[in-house]
């Protein structure tokens, strides 16, 4: 009987550990702090190849996020909505004259530097790591995918064909967590090629994003 006894109260020495706060295992796994906000910020991306102009250009990003932390690390999702400038170099954009024709609405079009808003909706997934103070290092993958283009100066008859509906990129940055505001630096990398035209050439974005967030909780 008395080994029975002793045995069920080495069993119960994980519940009572978690039901006292700070004994045993939940000091371990407990608190979590969760975050759950919006946020709202800047874009300045810029997309290699020759056939567009060199330069961040600005664009305006906003979104919700929510994660997880505990002491010196954590986890960030987000949703986020962008829009995007590129613009054109004069490059045609498509091979041959005969594709030219049926893809620009002019053929002198081909060599006018365009502008193109690309709208986005972003999902970073982040790891968060704590530097000291409210200093947070931030990084992770991103999928992009796209929503629309809008051609502001109506040199295609269509955009359908001039970027691939997704990309995937590489998320690096800092975040100050200051009470129930958040501020965000990133740097974020693409890994894709997103040009979807008759080109060879490979177009990549990268991208300086600064943002202002606020958590409900």
């Amino acid at each position: 009987m008395k080994r029975i006894k002793l045995l069920a109260a080495i069993m119960c020495l994980p519940m009572l550990s978690m039901a006292q706060p700070g004994a045993g295992v939940a000091d371990k796994v407990l608190p979590v702090k969760v975050d759950i906000g919006v946020k709202v910020g800047a874009n300045f991306a810029n997309l290699n190849g020759k056939e567009w102009e060199s330069g961040y250009k600005p664009g305006l990003v906003a979104g919700i996020f929510g994660g997880i932390s505990r002491k010196r690390v954590g986890v960030t999702g987000e949703v986020l909505i962008s829009s995007i400038k590129y613009t054109g170099s004069g490059v045609n954009f498509y091979q041959s004259a005969k594709q030219s024709a049926l893809i620009y609405n002019n053929a002198a079009d081909s060599s006018k530097k365009g502008n193109f808003a690309v709208t986005y909706v972003h999902v970073p997934v982040l790891f968060n790591f704590k530097f000291g103070g409210p200093l947070w290092l931030q990084l992770g993958p991103m999928y992009s995918g796209v929503v629309g283009v809008n051609d502001k100066d109506n040199l295609l008859k269509s955009t359908t064909g001039l970027f691939k509906s997704g990309d995937v990129s590489g998320v690096l940055g800092l975040q100050l967590n200051l009470s129930k505001f958040r501020a965000n630096a990133r740097y974020i990398i693409g890994f894709s090629d997103v040009n979807a035209s008759s080109v060879t050439n490979s177009w990549k974005t990268r991208t300086v994003q600064l943002s202002l967030g606020y958590t409900f909780l």
